[in-house]
Formats: structure tokens, C-alpha cells, sequence
């Protein structure tokens, strides 16, 4: 129950301001695309003015004003450009001819390019307006119905500013086309934190969930001595259950939530900037689902429904291979790489799999938290045991911290802003799958700087 409040009290105090600043950071981001997006358009319908005006029968009619094509040229580019779009041929600051009778000025943002007179592409002999209906700028549309997304403008007056106390908003200022306008994008917070939200429900849920179980355990033990550890059990399978049945109802939609975005990186639909959203997308949900998976893991070990399978392996083979599958991330921080291993051919009876998880557990751990020095791995054979350890050079643990190291959601660097943090569940689950396999880790520092020495000591079932 405490932890569960614990983490209550965090989510409310540190993950509520973290999501707020992601979701400002991704609301713009997609401000900064919508800009784009709004700008290209414009400077589209600027390409098509220009176009326009290097048409021989531009400079014809206004040097000649003998052919009305001009007009009918207008009208049918007009109602190609769509939107409302109104385009006006001039010389001498007045109408030679329009794409429309009926419009004002003052309800339109117009563009406009020279006409240069075909004999004499220096002579410039009149211009061609592009007069684009300010009302289109005023209700820009998005897809997400919970956003908004509006323009304001310091040229032009009717481009209020919509009501939003209760949402995230960011602004950018445009350039170009729209030098003195600004572009906004805000996002109700109730929608924004809905993930947040959701997770505090459970939190809080399971807390009231927790209460009720030490009340119900209090009142037991007060009336029923004899029976307290029937139903201490009860209460313990029923937090079990509880953690495995949210555990199975979150991984099914997030592999297929997986499964979806992995089919439209491939869609060649998708531009490059589709592309790395997606895989931002990916990342998350596989860091998601990989916490999913401990804490379902962590449900199994605490009921012993954990099922060995037992076989033999060769303990240098298996270590090298799970070297082999680190080296590269070794090699990307320039670390310096020691092994001193047993010959092949000295077998075990164990679980591969768990075994391999202790394995890379320690050597993730060592990686992680060594930024320079050297990562040293060592197995030997002590009486009947072995003994992996694994030393690095990295920023070491407080002594006051190493007794609370294989505690469940504890992080011994959680205040060092460098370090990209988990759950806390890895050296816990560790600790917990090599006790199942005849083993134990002991994880040892003589302080901040001084590095770690991991030892996984071990035996056959």
C-alpha cells in the first residue's frame, strides 16, 4: 500500500509536470509541421500567380486590350485554385480584368507579381493579384477534435483569440508570405494527460484496494487468530491477480498497437518525418511493453507459477554469446573491454533463458552506468559453484543506497539527470530469477566514482 501511495505521490508531483513538457514539446512539433503545411500552401498559390503573369496573352492584353481571353484565363485558373480565390490582372493601379465582379480588398490578404512585357522581359507593364479570403485563414481545421489550431495576426483585424485556460498552447511566429502573423495551437489538458490520468485511477484504485485488504486483514486477526493465514493468502493471490489480469489487458492492445505502427513505416505513404514520428511511437511502446512484461514476470515469481526448462549448456558459450550481443554498445561509449572466462566445455544444468536474463541484467547495468574506464568479466569455479563477476569504472553506488538495491521500483541514481532511468525492477527481478535457478547477486561499491562489482554466484539444478 505504501508503495502504491508512493507512487501516487510521485506521479501527481513529478510525472504530471514531465508529461505536460512532453506533450508541449510534441504540440509543437506538430505546430511547426501545421506552419509548414500553411506557408507551402500559400507559396503554391504564389507559384501559380507567377505562372500567370509570364503568359504572352498577360502582357498582349494589357499593352493591346484587344482580346477579353485574359478574363475567361482568370475565371477558369479561379475555379481550379478553388477556395474562394480571386485574381485580378492591373496596369497603371487599375483592373484590366478579374476572375470575379464582387469582392473587397479588405476581406481578402493578396499577393502579387510584376507582368513583364514578352518583347522585353525587363519592361514590366502591370501586375497580377492573387486576393486569397481572409475567412480561410480564420477556421483552420485539424484532425484531432480536442485541438485547436487558429492564426492572429498584427496586419488584420477579426482573428480573436479562442478560450484557452484550460489547455496547453504554443505559439509560433511566421515569416514569409505571413511576415506578421503568428500560428497557435492549443490542446485541451484533459485529453493531453489522459494517459496520466488513467494511471493515477489505477493508483489510486489499488490503494483503496490495498486499504480495504489490511482493514479486512486487521479485523481477522482481531476475530479470527486461527484463519489469518488463509486469508493473508487470499489477499496476496488477489494483488497477484490483479497485477497479472492488468498486465495481460495492457500487452494485448500494445502489440497491437506495435503491430500498426511497424505496417505504416513501411507505407510508402509515409514521408520521412511520418516515418521518425512512428519510430519515436515504437520506441515508447516498446519500452511500455517491456515494463508490462517485468511486472508480469514479477506476478509469476511472487505466486511460483514459474515453470524451469531445464537443459544443459555450456556456461563460456552462453556468456560469450550475451558479450557478443553487448559489444556494440561497449564500443559506442569507447569503453575498454576485459574477459577472463573458463574453457569451453564446462556445463551446467539450468534454464537458459533465466539465466541469460541475470546475464544481461549485469552487463546492461555495468554499460549503463559507465560512461569511461573499462567493463571486466570474469567466471570461475569455486567448490562445486561458479562465480560470474562483473567490474566497471562507472559512477558507483552510495553505501547507504546498496542495501535497497534489490528492492522493487528502487533507483539508487535517480537524482542524476544524465542517467536515463527504468522502473527499478531489473536488479529485483534479477535477484528473484537467480534464487529460482541455485544462485545469488551480490552487488557491491566503495561509493559515488569508485564503480561496481557485480557477482552472480551459481549452480547447477
Amino acid at each position: 500500500m505504501m508503495i502504491q501511495l508512493s507512487s501516487l505521490v510521485y506521479v501527481w508531483k513529478f510525472e504530471s509536470k514531465l508529461l505536460l513538457q512532453k506533450e508541449q514539446k510534441n504540440l509543437e512539433y506538430q505546430l511547426d509541421i501545421n506552419a509548414k503545411l500553411l506557408l507551402s500552401h500559400l507559396r503554391g498559390l504564389q507559384k501559380e500567380l507567377k505562372f500567370l503573369s509570364s503568359l504572352e496573352v498577360m502582357d498582349d492584353l494589357l499593352v493591346k486590350d484587344i482580346d477579353k481571353r485574359i478574363k475567361i484565363l482568370l475565371e477558369k485558373k479561379s475555379e481550379d485554385l478553388s477556395e474562394d480565390i480571386t485574381l485580378l490582372a492591373m496596369r497603371d493601379g487599375a483592373v484590366v480584368a478579374s476572375s470575379s465582379e464582387h469582392y473587397h480588398k479588405d476581406e481578402f490578404l493578396a499577393f502579387n507579381v510584376p507582368i513583364y512585357a514578352s518583347f522585353d522581359r525587363l519592361k514590366e507593364i502591370g501586375e497580377l493579384l492573387l486576393l486569397y479570403p481572409l475567412k480561410n485563414l480564420r477556421d483552420l481545421t485539424i484532425e484531432n477534435p480536442h485541438q485547436k489550431l487558429w492564426l492572429e495576426s498584427k496586419v488584420k483585424e477579426g482573428f480573436d483569440t479562442p478560450y484557452t485556460a484550460d489547455s496547453i498552447a504554443v505559439s509560433k511566429e511566421l515569416t514569409d508570405l505571413l511576415d506578421g502573423w503568428s500560428l497557435h495551437l492549443a490542446y485541451k489538458k484533459k485529453y493531453a494527460l489522459g494517459v496520466i490520468k488513467e494511471i493515477e485511477m489505477i493508483l489510486i484504485w489499488g490503494s483503496l484496494f490495498s486499504l480495504f485488504s489490511l482493514l479486512l486483514v486487521s479485523w481477522i486477526l482481531s476475530k479470527k487468530q486461527i484463519d489469518i493465514l488463509h486469508h493473508t493468502q487470499e489477499v496476496l493471490e488477489l494483488k497477484r491477480t490483479f497485477l497479472s489480469t492488468i498486465s495481460h489487458e495492457l500487452r494485448t492492445p500494445l502489440g497491437s498497437i506495435l503491430t500498426l505502427i511497424q505496417h505504416l513505416m513501411v507505407s510508402p505513404k509515409m514521408s520521412d518525418s511520418d516515418v521518425d514520428m512512428l519510430r519515436k511511437i515504437e520506441n515508447s511502446s516498446e519500452h511500455l511493453l517491456s515494463m508490462i512484461n517485468n511486472l508480469l514476470q514479477l506476478s509469476k515469481l511472487e505466486s511460483n507459477t514459474m515453470t524451469l526448462q531445464k537443459k544443459s549448456i555450456d556456461l563460456s558459450m552462453v556468456i560469450e554469446e550475451m558479450i557478443e550481443l553487448v559489444e556494440p554498445l561497449i564500443d559506442e561509449k569507447e569503453l575498454e573491454l576485459k574477459r577472463e572466462l573458463i574453457g569451453e566445455g564446462r556445463e551446467i544444468v539450468t534454464d537458459m533463458h533465466l539465466f541469460q536474463q541475470v546475464v544481461m541484467n549485469l552487463l546492461s547495468n555495468a554499460i549503463k552506468f559507465t560512461e569511461k574506464g573499462s567493463i571486466s568479466i570474469s567466471l570461475n569455479e569455486q567448490k562445486g559453484f561458479f562465480e560470474l563477476v562483473v567490474l566497471d569504472t562507472g559512477i558507483g553506488i552510495a553505501k547507504e543506497k546498496q542495501e535497497s538495491l534489490f528492492s522493487e521500483f528502487y533507483q539508487a541514481h535517480m537524482g542524476r539527470h544524465e542517467i536515463k532511468h527504468s522502473t527499478g525492477l531489473g536488479l529485483a527481478l534479477s535477484q528473484k530469477v537467480a534464487e529460482l535457478i541455485n544462485g545469488k547477486i551480490e552487488i557491491k561499491s566503495d561509493g559515488i566514482g569508485r564503480g561496481v562489482r557485480a557477482t552472480f554466484r551459481f549452480s547447477s539444478l
